[in-house]
């Protein structure tokens, strides 16, 4: 599960449980081992407060639940292949919020080549580019920058 750098990002720990609100993230740009494949899923269509849109909501067989954002499909069963993803300010932008519990097994962080730029007043930014590599721990290669952190983690049912 891919977890968000946003701030109030509390490092999550070997063995912690979770209760996470989460939506699915797509395969595009991610590295091949957090990539689940073909999941089967039931995905129902939620409306939304005054939005005009609707919600999409995958559920799998007890083990989780996410947003689907940008979904362009139909209600009911199907396969979906990505990574969940841990956003704990979901509920901000979406009134109903699926979630997923579980136990974290192992950590590790997704990594990118890192193109530095000096900024005016001292320090620099970064640049992420190119493919993601999974880092399983220890210090980030050098050159490169995270851009996710990640957990294993085994589902709860909900």
């Amino acid at each position: 599960m891919l977890v968000d750098l946003e701030p109030g990002y509390e490092r999550l720990q070997v063995g912690d449980r979770l209760d996470a609100t989460t939506q699915w993230c797509r395969p595009d740009m991610l590295p091949a081992e957090v990539v689940s494949w073909d999941v089967p899923v039931h995905v129902e269509r939620v409306a939304t407060n005054g939005s005009g849109k609707d919600d999409w909501i995958a559920h799998s067989e007890g083990h989780f639940s996410a947003l689907l954002a940008d979904w362009k499909e139909s209600e009911g069963r199907t396969a979906i292949s990505g990574s969940l993803m841990y956003d704990r300010y979901l509920h901000l932008f979406h009134p109903v919020v699926p979630t997923t519990r579980g136990r974290i097994l192992r950590r590790a962080v997704i990594t990118r080549e890192a193109h530095r730029t000096p900024a005016p007043h001292g320090g620099y930014s970064v640049n992420p580019s190119g493919p993601p590599a999974l880092t399983e721990r220890g210090a980030v290669p050098p050159g490169r920058t995270v851009t996710w952190d990640c957990v294993e983690l085994v589902t709860e049912a909900e």
